[in-house]
């Protein structure tokens, strides 16, 4: 045997158990391993532990079938009896593989431990029944039956062990009910003896947890712990943290020794029964300041067992302390617990009594939840029954999509085939069999939505959307100039939500769409199709945790795990585990079937269906489907290089004749989503009797001149107050609600309010698919964090929605102290450079109010820059902003020079005018607060008046305002610029204005200097 430190627990008495069985680690060989390397004698299960593993692994597909057909000739076994027999088939499997170590240490170890149903806790006589079953089924002289530890537990024990049944005792926390359970054990021995049974031949064991008796014990502590407790109560609380489990577990020891000392048990040890050794469970660390081996290196004692979760084993593996305890810890054991007591006033048999009731609770709920899983599968398994019958036509469908994929891509040169024909079966099972949609009505909300954030696959949508009648573009049109089936998906074509194609954002424009359908009373499913190198983007991610977060069980992502990308294998392979296994750590449902089967997709789609109440669960669904790329020509499947690739017309002859297509297509029966009622949208709170007056056009602004505001508060105010207005505006902001004042809107309209987290991608794309959905969100962080989210604002740009404000706050250098990270400098030059967008920067509250109401009213998209500090109101509350204009802040007859800037910086170059008049040279001030689109019109006005421009912007030097003003009064006039340039730092605004030249001082000497 290898050297293990797990093995060398032998030499010192104790023996290792694991507490963890699954199929995986039969079949895997990892069970067989443990025992051979690193001395393994036992193994405990329960509820919960089979939980992890029953309800999803693919291990058990197999199992459950078999079950299926040899419980009930239809197929109609409860849930329980099927968990029973797989729980029954691993355990006995287990039992199998350590019965040669049981028949080798005499029946002292090699035991496998298997749980009656936890609801049975309270009952005896049902406890006892289903013992008997179980012993039975199992059939192995190396089993336990795990029994809870209640009082009519102990009954139920009792009687099996008189009957010869070997019992693992457990959810045992109190030393008062240890020695109920010594007691029982003693009684049932006693009994054999009278009775003239062999003792030998019996066993048990009583599991007494740890970590859960310091996690409340430690809570009670903490609680005695405030700032206003005196010191000494405090000291003596801290002293005492994440130490009550250990002491409590050694007294318990000693009592074990106590008794195996005792005549009594000396005149059963003499008739052969063997002693009822402690097993030290629930040895997992649950505070992280704690060892992640504590409990197993304080319990090392001679006739014990410790049961260790998988990571634990594994670090006492690698680093665990083989140490014996010395016997005078059992007296510092003692003192310990009387300190709790008496200097604490901490009641620790009512913590362990309360943990008991806790503890049958906590094995009831995963057992429930495994039921409920295994009834799924089990529907599902009915389902693929039923399925196989419905697939003939769909392969069928199934052949013609895969045909007009290589007719279209060959017909233009290029295209993505062979992306296309991995996912022709699961395309073909969402439009011909699963999908609620009508071919006619490509606008229409109340059906089935489908996006295809795999956007290269874009000839397999085209063809499936020609086949069910929906589009009448020809095929062979794809990728010409005048088409709108384009290489990837865009609204150009009307049942294309947003544009795709970019990897890994269609998931996020799922989550919006199904947020403006929860809004809406909508019940229909969002089916989103990635791929399986497309989940390698960390917006997939950021997009599944807030799925799961929000809830939204009608979103159905499908990943299409062909195996291979562009350039060479996918990460994984065709091991569908690792994804299903992220999308479940998520909080997803996830689903892994062979993407080419009819009898696996069908019931996998069935199960994403609503529940018979009607409204989808709130647990969103992953299907992870191994399929092969280029499936359906036997030259291109799994064959590495045809990505992207178009055949020739010799190889398409080849690849059709060998596809058979048939000459008539599937059917479609156009099917709606039956519609609810709308969520009420939240009533302001504020029901005075001018809340309405305030929302009304225009906007009712009150503010004094001079007045201090930071425009990010007033962007605040404006939208509470516009959420009366416009019943479709969706705020979503990332975590910085107080921040940039949606927080404002949140109070007001929390339906209306989204909170994405710090996850600007997701959020961008929660954006785009509550734009595509009819609604007007306005996003909203810092002015530096949208840079991460460039692209999903780019796709956005391109998927050309009506509305979507964009609102980023803290801008600048002015911000101050936090540093460069925080500082919005490229911003203006990201917006500008898109296609249809509107970018505004506000220099005052009342403009800021102004510039959202106008933003929230314009068509396309709308940047609005917003600062972090406060700075002076300028302009009346009446007064007006048009998009496109700009206002004239100081200007006269004998101006020598333009001063145009937006934001923060119209109040330095107010400043600085001020200053330059002083010294004779008149210039003008003008608040381009539109930077795109310019007011041309008055600059060119400026630029033949004065003859000279200068601009000042708190944005970097190029690609901003400077070069906006540049690029249309450059011919015309000398226009200078002042922008942030080099790398800037912390410091106070003022300094930092100083030092990158946009302070009135800075400017006042720039403008003297063009002066001469």
């Amino acid at each position: 045997m290898p050297h293990h430190q797990l093995a060398k627990l032998n030499d010192h008495g104790q023996r290792f158990w694991l507490d963890s069985l699954s199929r995986d680690m039969l079949d895997n060989g990892q069970l067989a391993s443990r025992i051979r390397e690193q001395g393994l004698s036992g193994i405990t299960s329960n509820p919960a532990i089979f939980a992890k593993t029953m309800a999803d692994s693919p291990a058990y597909d197999a199992r459950i079938a078999a079950a299926l057909n040899t419980l009930a000739e239809d197929g109609s076994a409860p849930a329980e009896a099927v968990y029973e027999r797989l729980a029954t088939d691993d355990v006995r499997d287990a039992c199998d593989l350590l019965l040669p170590l049981h028949e080798a240490s005499d029946g002292l170890d090699g035991f496998v431990s298997l749980e009656v149903s936890p609801h049975l806790a309270y009952d005896a006589v049902a406890t006892r029944q289903q013992a008997r079953e179980l012993w039975d089924r199992v059939g192995r002289p190396n089993l336990f039956i795990k029994v809870p530890g209640t009082p009519q537990g102990l009954d139920a024990v009792e009687a099996l062990l008189v009957d010869g049944i070997k019992v693992n005792i457990t959810l045992l926390f109190g030393r008062d009910a240890y020695e109920e359970t010594l007691q029982c054990y003693l009684r049932a021995m006693e009994q054999r003896l009278r009775d003239g049974k062999d003792l030998h031949s019996v066993a048990s064991v009583a599991s007494f947890f740890l970590s859960r008796i310091d996690t409340a014990v430690d809570r009670e502590l903490r609680q005695r712990m405030g700032a206003r407790v005196s010191a000494g109560l405090v000291a003596e609380a801290e002293s005492l943290l994440g130490r009550t489990a250990v002491a409590n577990a050694q007294l318990a020891y000693a009592r074990y020794r106590e008794v195996g000392e005792s005549e009594r048990w000396q005149r059963l040890a003499k008739a052969g029964a063997r002693p009822q050794r402690l097993v030290w469970a629930s040895t997992g660390t649950k505070d992280p300041s704690l060892s992640d081996t504590h409990y197993i290196d304080a319990l090392i004692l001679p006739e014990t067992i410790s049961t260790m979760p998988e990571a634990t084993a594994d670090a006492f593996n690698d680093h665990g302390r083989i140490e014996v305890p010395a016997p005078e810890r059992f007296t510092e054991a003692a003192t310990l617990l009387e300190r709790l007591e008496r200097n604490l006033a901490i009641d620790l048999d009512a913590i362990t009594h309360q943990l008991v009731a806790d503890g049958v609770q906590k094995f009831i709920d995963p057992y429930d939840q495994l039921l409920q899983r295994l009834a799924e599968r089990m529907e599902r398994f009915r389902d693929a029954r039923a399925a196989t019958g419905r697939a003939s036509p769909l392969l069928g469908q199934a052949k013609r999509l895969r045909a007009s994929v290589l007719r279209m891509t060959s017909h233009a040169g290029s295209g993505h085939a062979t992306s296309s024909l991995s996912c022709a079966d699961l395309i073909t099972a969402l439009f011909f069999h699963e999908m609620r949609w009508d071919p006619s009505a490509p606008g229409a909300r109340d059906q089935d939505r489908f996006l295809l954030s795999k956007g290269h696959a874009a000839p397999i949508l085209w063809a499936a959307l020609f086949e069910a009648g929906a589009i009448s573009t020809d095929p062979l049109t794809l990728r010409q100039h005048d088409s709108d089936l384009e290489g990837h998906p865009t609204p150009r074509n009307p049942w294309i939500p947003v544009a795709t194609g970019s990897l890994g954002q269609g998931l996020s424009a799922v989550n919006g769409m199904a947020l403006a359908d929860r809004l809406d009373g909508i019940e229909a499913r969002l089916f989103c199709l990635l791929g399986d190198g497309e989940c390698s983007e960390g917006s997939v991610w950021e997009a599944a945790q807030f799925a799961a977060d929000q809830g939204l069980g009608q979103v159905v992502a499908i990943v299409d795990a062909n195996g291979l990308a562009q350039s060479g294998p996918a990460p994984y392979g065709h091991d569908t585990s690792v994804l299903a296994g992220r999308f479940r750590a998520f909080g997803w449902r996830a689903l892994e079937i062979d993407g080419h089967d009819f009898a696996a997709i069908l019931p996998a789609l069935k199960a994403t269906r609503a529940s018979d109440s009607g409204a989808p669960g709130d647990r969103p669904t992953a299907i992870i489907a191994r399929t092969i790329k280029g499936k359906g020509v036997s030259f291109l499947e799994g064959a590495a290089g045809w990505h992207g690739k178009a055949l020739d017309e010799e190889q398409l002859a080849q690849a059709l004749a060998g596809i058979a297509a048939p000459e008539v297509r599937l059917e479609m029966e156009p099917r709606r989503v039956p519609r609810a009622e709308p969520r009420r949208a939240t009533i302001a709170r504020n029901t005075r009797e001018d809340a309405q007056e305030y929302s009304q056009p225009p906007l009712k602004v009150a503010y004094e001149r001079g007045e201090e505001v930071a425009t990010r508060a007033a962007f605040g105010t404006a939208l509470r107050k516009l959420g009366s207005r416009f019943a479709d505006l969706v705020v979503v902001d990332g975590d910085v609600k107080n921040s940039t004042k949606t927080e404002l809107f949140a109070e007001t309209y929390p339906e209306r309010f989204v909170e994405a987290r710090i996850a600007e991608q997701n959020m961008l794309g929660v954006a785009l698919g509550l734009a595509a959905s009819g609604k007007r969100p306005c996003v909203a962080t810092f002015a530096a964090f949208l840079t991460r989210a460039f692209d999903s604002i780019r796709m956005a740009a391109h998927s050309q929605h009506p509305r979507m404000l964009i609102c980023g706050s803290h801008a600048g250098v002015s911000i101050g102290e936090d540093g460069p990270s925080q500082m919005g400098l490229e911003d203006i030059a990201m917006f500008r450079a898109l296609n249809g967008t509107t970018v505004l920067y506000p220099s005052d509250g009342v403009s800021a109010e102004r510039l959202t109401e106008a933003g929230l009213e314009h068509d396309g998209m709308v940047y609005l820059r917003t600062t972090r500090g406060k700075t002076p109101v300028l302009y009346p509350s009446d007064e007006r902003f048009e998009i496109g204009g700009s206002k004239t802040l100081v200007e006269s007859l004998d101006d020598r020079l333009t001063l145009v800037a937006a934001g923060i910086t119209v109040h330095t170059a107010l400043e600085a005018s001020a200053r330059l008049r002083e010294q004779g040279v008149h210039t003008r001030v003008i608040d381009a607060y539109s930077i795109k689109p310019l007011d041309v019109a008055t600059l060119q006005r400026a630029a033949e008046e004065t003859g000279t421009l200068l601009v000042v912007e708190d944005h970097h030097r190029d690609a901003g305002l400077g070069d906006a003003v540049a690029a249309q009064i450059g011919r015309l006039a000398r226009v200078f610029r002042l922008g942030v340039s080099g790398d800037p730092r912390s410091g106070a605004p003022e300094q930092l204005l100083e030092r990158h030249r946009l302070s009135g001082r800075q400017i006042e000497r720039e403008a003297l200097a063009i002066a001469a």
